[in-house]
């Protein structure tokens, strides 16, 4: 008989429900915070004389952005309000300024992400496998090396070109109808917005000191790529690290803890709670409808109740080196991560048998 090495999964479910109710003044209240600070710093872009403090205006802009976007995650997880329709309002009014078809994401993240974690679905940065790379033409591989590139600067082009254009900006043939109606009228919805906005900038030597290009530029441009490093650093992160596995073919998700898949990152509080606890990311995946602005107690309850589940690191700069070197392909049948030439870079990610007999994968001791 296995002794059990910790809670079951259907247990550590049970013990975060305290954390699922959303309220209606926190979720308003950070919608309208988010809004009104992106809408300062356009106005800053604008109206402030100094180029410098309009690019610092510009850069603090694209921050916002992020955080609208994690606001709007919440809202498709209907856990940044208690209101139904409230949530799909504020959810479709808070990606607009990062272009994000409120449709696609709800097709996208509720059924591709979750369900297939970590799987082979092309998602959060999912790693190749060495043939699939040494398969690519040389420009693909040298694209493939930017993206994991030591210092992150592939993130934004990774995001861009593989997942927003993919998949979160207009519907392709593959999205299923269902899905795909709606998500053109979101699209519409969003060219309007982008068309008026774009306008708008473009008219700022009327009401304003600044230059067309200069507002189109810092007012939209900038901002947005800001966003999208943003967004692809934090997908990195929340799913890679040398203790985390992934996988090919079919596995049984009821058995595979999701706070095993993912990395609790943890920052100091004040940081934390700006980015609104994005990397407390193993307690949203056991429960998604836990509100970002509860998430950060769940994942402390989370930590105390598995500490061997799941995989959490304080931040440094050297961690984030440390993972970008180390996380460049995986191996899908030792797993185990190496670099672009197969060399592995961690020990392997061995199966072990867990609570409740439910076998999943844990770091081996290097």
């Amino acid at each position: 008989m296995v002794e059990q090495a910790g809670p079951s999964r259907a247990e550590i479910q049970r013990t975060l429900q305290e954390f699922l109710t959303p309220s209606l003044f926190w979720g308003v209240s950070l919608a309208l915070a988010d809004l009104a600070q992106y809408a300062a710093a356009i106005a800053g872009v604008l109206l402030l004389p100094a180029l410098s403090l309009k690019i610092a205006c510009s850069l603090f802009a694209g921050l916002k952005i992020a955080n609208l976007a994690t606001l709007g995650h919440d809202a498709a997880h209907e856990s940044l309000t208690p209101s139904r329709r409230l949530n799909k309002l504020l959810g479709i009014i808070v990606f607009m300024p990062g272009l994000t078809n409120w449709a696609l994401w709800i097709y996208e993240h509720h059924y591709r992400h979750h369900p297939y974690t970590n799987g082979e679905l092309t998602d959060t940065y999912t790693p190749l496998a060495k043939r699939e790379y040494d398969a690519l033409r040389a420009w693909q591989r040298a694209l493939k090396r930017f993206h994991r590139n030591p210092l992150g600067l592939g993130f934004a082009l990774y995001y861009i070109t593989e997942r927003w254009w993919q998949v979160k900006f207009f519907p392709r043939a593959e999205v299923p109808l269902r899905h795909r109606k709606p998500a053109w009228r979101h699209f519409a919805l969003l060219l309007a917005y982008l068309a008026g906005y774009t306008a708008f900038l473009a008219a700022a030597p009327l009401y304003s000191p600044t230059s067309s290009v200069t507002a189109v530029i810092l007012g939209l441009v900038v901002p947005f790529y800001v966003f999208m490093e943003l967004m692809s650093g934090s997908l990195y992160f929340q799913h890679t690290h040398v203790a985390i596995p992934w996988f090919k073919g079919e596995i049984d998700r009821r058995a595979m803890p999701p706070e095993t898949l993912t990395l609790h990152l943890s920052f100091p509080l004040w940081l934390a709670r700006f980015m609104h606890h994005v990397y407390d990311h193993g307690a949203h995946h056991v429960q998604p409808a836990i509100p970002c602005y509860r998430l950060h107690a769940a994942q402390q309850r989370l930590n105390a109740l598995a500490p061997d589940q799941v995989v959490s690191e304080r931040f440094t700069f050297r961690l984030f080196w440390d993972t970008m070197r180390r996380c460049k392909l995986y191996d899908y049948e030792r797993h185990q991560w190496t670099d672009f030439a197969g060399k592995p870079t961690g020990a392997p990610i061995r199966p072990r048998e867990p609570a409740a007999n439910l076998r999943y994968f844990a770091p081996a001791a290097e």
